[in-house]
């Protein structure tokens, strides 16, 4: 049977042969399973985030698959593979890089079908799950039914599937104390680009007869294997859990106390840092009115970043740890903030509210989350300025994550852009090369919870010399020889 891509060089032919191929997955995983219309397949062209940027061109025909089974998975990958149709590999669409996207003629593999929780160990603190269910609902369930929950909290946290989360190296609120969404990660039953189920991991941290293929499968952001299922080390949810936020008048006096709070022996759940202006937009600005006397208050326009932490555990504890955190805020000339409606406010938009909005006249955009050494932090914020001068561009403001104990941060910096406007697309494309070798120069990475996907493979080669090319392309030949699973994605060739 030839291959959707060369099905698309005869099109008298192609409607038969995708109707061949439609029923061929129909009696692998049921009728009910299998379209080229549910959802609208040009939304399978889509992240939920950079729809314009990352839908320009659209691969036709493609069919989506949503299995139910690993097994179904299996079935599915092994049809593929002897077919030689490529997979492109769905979660919930929340990335901001294009990594769900089809590029070419394929089968869309939609994996939300899979979204059970197979085993809650609460003794032992894990939880065994399917890779389709959705980071809310995995925690909606271990809180509800145990009291307990997996500490990752990104703002996509609605429609983020699990694996999405893994293959992203996802980050969010607690990654302070909780590391990248992988860091917790113990076991995977994955399908190979062959369609073999291998079950990888124990319940520890590693296993003594193998390499380290969580964390090779995690980053390879489907290229590599396709996670199925996933043990994850979970905790008790805290007694209490009390948030600081701090005001500072330079951004290097904010770093500055993320150190000394480290130095001091103190790890909080959450650190962050943003500039004032995401601080206002997006943070309290939905919630409270902004010419009010409270926010007149806190003095904002003489202030450059804003420092957010939090605890959680018992409240004796907490609360020492907390007071202890506060003396070295005020020790480093940082103002705390004492007003319950405004650290309220900042905790429900960053803990319940999705990372962007969605009801603006213009597209909201991620461009991208870099990671850099914290104390290139102030650097990092005054290119980001600087970037966002572009009349076609509008800055949100900047939030940065800080990783402890290693002292690295992850920076999500937001730019608003006229979706329809196609030179304010060029300006983002602008922005991002920009700021990416601002990153790189400051011996960061430039993704680090996001992937490559689409957008950064460029930058993937021209940052990467010929020797880790080499050993990368051979890594995906090694485990996907014919570039069955997400071809062109993350390597532009294998």
């Amino acid at each position: 049977m030839p291959t959707l891509i060369g099905i698309l060089a005869s099109v008298a032919g192609m409607t038969t042969e995708l109707a061949n191929v439609r029923s061929e997955l129909e009696k692998l995983i049921g009728k009910q399973n299998v379209s080229d219309s549910f959802y609208k397949v040009s939304d399978y062209c889509m992240n939920h985030v950079a729809r314009k940027v990352f839908a320009i061109s659209k691969p036709a025909p493609f069919i989506v698959a949503r299995p139910q089974t690993v097994d179904q998975v299996a079935d599915v990958v092994k049809y593929a593979h002897r077919t030689s149709i490529p997979i492109f590999v769905r979660g919930g669409g929340s990335g901001y890089s294009g990594g769900e996207v089809p590029t070419t003629s394929s089968i869309a593999l939609e994996m939300t079908g899979l979204d059970r929780i197979i085993e809650v160990d609460t003794k032992g603190g894990y939880v065994t799950c399917e890779a389709g269910i959705t980071v809310q609902e995995l925690n909606r369930r271990l809180q509800s039914e145990h009291g307990l929950w997996w500490p990752h909290d990104p703002g996509s946290r609605e429609f983020a599937t699990v694996a999405g989360a893994l293959t992203g190296l996802g980050g969010g609120a607690y990654s302070t104390k909780f590391g990248y969404a992988p860091d917790g990660v113990t076991g995977l039953k994955i399908v190979t680009a062959e369609g073999e189920i291998v079950s990888l991991g124990s319940k520890v941290g590693h296993h003594w007869a193998q390499y380290d293929l969580i964390r090779t499968i995690a980053s390879g952001e489907g290229t590599l294997a396709i996670i199925a299922e996933t043990t994850i080390k979970i905790f008790p949810m805290p007694q209490q859990r009390l948030v600081g936020i701090a005001l500072f008048g330079k951004f290097e006096d904010a770093v500055a106390t993320c150190y000394n709070i480290s130095a001091a022996g103190l790890h909080p759940e959450s650190l962050m840092l943003e500039d004032v202006l995401r601080f206002k937009l997006e943070s309290i600005g939905p919630f409270i009115d902004m010419n009010s006397p409270t926010v007149k208050k806190l003095g904002l326009e003489s202030v450059e970043a804003v420092m957010i932490y939090s605890y959680g555990g018992s409240p004796n504890v907490v609360e020492e740890l907390k007071e202890l955190t506060d003396h070295v805020v005020e020790s480093n000339g940082g103002r705390r903030v004492d007003d319950k409606q405004v650290v309220e406010a900042y905790w429900k938009s960053k803990t319940e509210l999705p990372s962007w909005s969605k009801d603006l006249g213009k597209l909201k955009i991620h461009s991208f989350v870099p990671s850099i050494p914290l104390i290139r932090a102030p650097d990092l914020n005054r290119l980001y300025v600087r970037l966002g001068e572009n009349p076609k561009l509008e800055r949100i403001g900047a939030r940065y994550y800080v990783i402890l104990p290693y002292l690295e941060c992850t920076v999500s910096p937001t730019v608003m852009l006229n979706e329809d406007d196609p030179e304010a697309l060029k300006a983002y494309e602008a922005f991002t090369r920009e700021f990416t070798d601002g990153v790189i120069k400051m011996q960061g990475s430039p993704v680090s919870t996001l992937g490559v996907g689409l957008r950064l493979v460029d930058t993937i080669e021209s940052t990467s010399s010929e020797a880790q090319m080499r050993l990368m392309r051979r890594i995906k030949r090694g485990l996907d020889p014919t570039n069955l699973l997400n071809p062109g994605k993350k390597l532009r060739s294998s």
